[in-house]
């Protein structure tokens, strides 16, 4: 997977994506940017994670994750590492008022 990361490979896998919405309480989005700021560059170290990114929308407290991940079995060793940490205590502190989560696999995927 490292050489497909690297562009280095002539076959693009079909990767598994999660598109992640959430709306975070106004007065915590200092703190979630913190949180995800560690979430997302430790992420992109990860041998499975194609793609981590955090976006941001027009309405001020409502953000998107896009992840790509190699397989299953990556998402599981995202979920396993100290940075992922960082969102999961953040949303255990009650700054998340909503989050909805969408999983599809790439059809036109381009790393």
């Amino acid at each position: 997977w490292a050489a497909l990361r690297a562009g280095q490979a002539g076959e693009t896998p079909e990767p598994i994506v999660l598109v992640v919405t959430v709306e975070i309480s106004p007065e915590r989005i200092g703190s979630f940017l913190e949180a995800m700021k560690i979430d997302a560059e430790g992420s992109r170290t990860e041998p499975g994670c194609l793609r981590f990114d955090v976006l941001a929308c027009d309405e001020p407290n409502k953000f998107i994750f896009y992840e790509a991940y190699v397989s299953e079995e990556a998402i599981a060793f995202h979920k396993e590492q100290v940075h992922y940490k960082a969102w999961t205590d953040f949303k255990a502190g009650g700054g998340v008022l909503s989050q909805t989560v969408v999983k599809a696999k790439g059809a036109l995927y381009q790393m």
